[in-house]
């Protein structure tokens, strides 16, 4: 059982890719901590892994992950919504949907960070459980 369990927990994280610049969902967060926990996995054998702080996770997402407003897209969508409207409404719509825009994406990526540690805190609890098991079993 407990071989069972190395062998699904090593190869599930080695069959993840982290996204590189692509937008942030929740299966993305999954891979996310994944990998993270892959590329750590002999500090945590080590009993030495520390998980990010929200700081750390909220950077590390933030360099891996595109969120950039796209105002030439926004721009558009404004004029087929308001065709009557002038250039001055437009940009005043457009920096209010950017405004809005930001503030989403700082709340969005404080939740993505707390889910990730999260999930990196599940991964690792499972995995130091199995070891013990495995210890205990065959040690």
């Amino acid at each position: 059982m407990i071989a069972f369990f190395f062998h699904w927990f090593y190869h599930s994280l080695e069959n993840t890719e982290l996204k590189v610049k692509t937008k942030m969902y929740s299966s993305d967060i999954k891979q996310c901590a994944r990998q993270i926990v892959k590329e750590s996995l002999n500090q945590i054998l080590a009993g030495t892994y520390e998980i990010p702080s929200l700081e750390e996770m909220k950077h590390f997402l933030e360099e891996n992950f595109d969120h950039s407003f796209d105002d030439y897209l926004t721009t558009q969508k404004i004029k087929r919504s308001h065709p009557t409207w002038s250039r001055d409404q437009v940009m005043d719509e457009l920096e209010r949907q950017k405004r809005h825009y930001e503030n989403e994406l700082r709340v969005n990526s404080r939740i993505a960070a707390l889910n990730t540690i999260e999930e990196i805190e599940n991964l690792t609890i499972s995995l130091n459980n199995a070891i013990r098991e495995w210890k205990v079993l065959y040690l």
